[in-house]
């Protein structure tokens, strides 16, 4: 008998023997037709939709991802361009027209409007960047391609089997890890479900049955589960056409209540991916391919090069959306760990804020309306998020630093209800933002520490009427301000309710 390692050895060779070994390449072509298909319409509908105006050229200020504040939207028509470049890239990665070239300028031009506006941050955006990344590196131009025509040289019928892999990979890691993150208190429970059935009551047919108490819970529990079991459901040939069934509903499920975007066409053209690779020609009663089982891999230098850095990009993928759980405080309340982690449909926050200029000279206070400055899209959402309500603190001071020829103080009147709780102050209000470091988490000293347990039924007094049934001593910062606006109050606050769908 060999010893042991020599056996680990053995079965990690034979492993990458088979991952180097051809498959059929219908599966993984019919992929990178779909998703450049799904690339295309999205880039149409931001241009059709007038969200590229919205986003990219009305507003004043973007809300910046950390290090990339030198990230800003091209001046004139350089917006719409881009997004016209975009759609006809995903058009030459559709055919196979100069299809590595393509697949690189489109994870570009991708990950530059991903830079552009954090409140526009989608977890299936993230998907498309990471395969968008992916994509260059793997032959899917072998076949029904202008590439394949043009140099028949490359034409074949297979791809290696790690670039099936690859795919599959991506496409289970927001399954996985989205499972992992509702392992919280508040989705146990039925929260933020319940808010979210609550808005699609006036549903023909399904709007009364959406409204039965406790079907909260019983479609939270479903879609946690839905998460864990669904790749290992379609990587097992006994259980894939019952869970890719179950896949469609559920994505079509979520279409219907959620409205969110291109998401559940991107994850149902995934899901196809777990499927026997050749399963398009056995669809279409197509004749089958003859396979070479030779493997490709040599274990030369480069390949071991290449295999060591899969393992640490694949490593950091999975310890990456880890790091929410090492903070104390709730990741739904802070927003720490809470971008790239997979997290959907985790939080419902009702936002309640405002923002006051204070100058150290005079002592002079007044109201500074941020709407102002902002589309409508980021008002909603970016008072959820305390490192953005310090961007655009720090954007207030900024701006007006240049008219006052000093540096003001910036106040933040933040009162939060975090699926359905009562409403609590969600940074100090005493706190001059525009001192602080830009960019630069806020830590849990500068939160109110989450007190109120989840009620049922959930908080429901309209936000105009929180200052009648909220009674904090923190509000009372507002009175200690001299000269102060009697309209930054709660009543004068903006107000907005974020419900994150994605």
């Amino acid at each position: 008998m060999k010893p042991q390692p020599a056996s680990n050895c053995s079965t990690w060779r034979n492993f990458l023997v088979a991952c180097f070994r051809p498959v059929d390449a219908a599966s993984a072509i019919l992929f990178r037709i779909l998703f450049a298909a799904l690339a295309a319409g999205w880039a149409w509908n931001y241009l059709a939709s007038g969200r590229v105006t919205q986003l990219y050229v009305d507003p004043q200020f973007h809300f910046t991802y950390a290090g990339f504040q030198w990230v800003h939207p091209w001046s004139g028509d350089g917006m719409y361009l881009h997004f016209i470049a975009l759609m006809g890239l995903a058009m030459m990665i559709l055919t196979g027209c100069f299809y590595r070239v393509a697949c690189l300028l489109f994870a570009l031009g991708f990950t530059y409007v991903f830079l552009l506006e954090r409140t526009n941050y989608q977890n299936h955006y993230y998907l498309i960047l990471l395969l968008s990344w992916t994509l260059p590196w793997l032959p899917l131009n072998r076949m029904l391609s202008v590439d394949a025509y043009r140099r028949p040289q490359i034409a074949s019928q297979s791809i290696p089997a790690w670039a099936l892999l690859a795919l599959r990979f991506h496409i289970a890691l927001p399954y996985l890890f989205g499972g992992i993150a509702k392992w919280t208190s508040d989705w146990m429970l039925g929260q933020p479900m319940e808010m979210f059935l609550s808005t699609k009551a006036d549903l023909p047919v399904i709007g009364t049955w959406l409204a039965i108490p406790g079907v909260g819970i019983w479609m939270s529990w479903c879609g946690m589960f839905f998460d864990l079991a669904i790749v290992p459901g379609l990587l097992f040939s006994r259980t894939r056409k019952y869970a890719f069934l179950l896949c469609i509903g559920f994505h079509l499920t979520n279409a219907v209540l959620f409205s969110i975007h291109i998401f559940p066409w991107l994850m149902i053209a995934g899901s196809t991916i777990f499927f026997r690779p050749d399963w398009p020609r056995r669809f279409l009663s197509a004749e089958p391919v003859t396979l070479s089982q030779k493997s490709t891999w040599r274990g030369s230098t480069g390949q071991w090069v290449a295999l060591g850095l899969v393992i640490i990009y694949a490593g950091f993928q999975v310890i990456w959306p880890l790091r929410s759980r090492i903070h104390s405080e709730p990741t739904s309340w802070t927003e720490r760990g809470h971008l790239f982690s997979w997290r959907m449909m985790l939080r419902a926050k009702e936002v309640g804020i405002g923002f006051a200029l204070r100058d150290p000279a005079t002592e002079a206070v007044v109201n500074v309306d941020h709407m102002q400055f902002l589309s409508t899209e980021q008002s909603e959402k970016f008072a959820r998020d305390p490192n953005l309500i310090l961007q655009m603190a720090h954007f207030i001071a900024d701006k007006f630093e240049q008219e006052m020829r000093r540096r003001p103080q910036i106040y933040a009147f933040a009162l939060v209800s975090l699926n359905g709780r009562k409403p609590q102050l969600m940074i100090d209000p005493n706190t001059d933002l525009a001192s602080l470091q830009r960019n630069t988490s806020i830590g849990p000293e500068g939160f109110v520490t989450l007190h109120e347990p989840l009620r049922s039924p959930a908080w429901d007094i309209p936000i105009d009427q929180w200052r009648n049934h909220v009674d904090l001593p923190e509000i009372k910062f507002l009175q200690r301000m001299s000269n102060i606006s009697p309209t930054v109050n709660l009543a004068g606050t903006h107000s907005l309710q974020t419900i994150e769908k994605d």
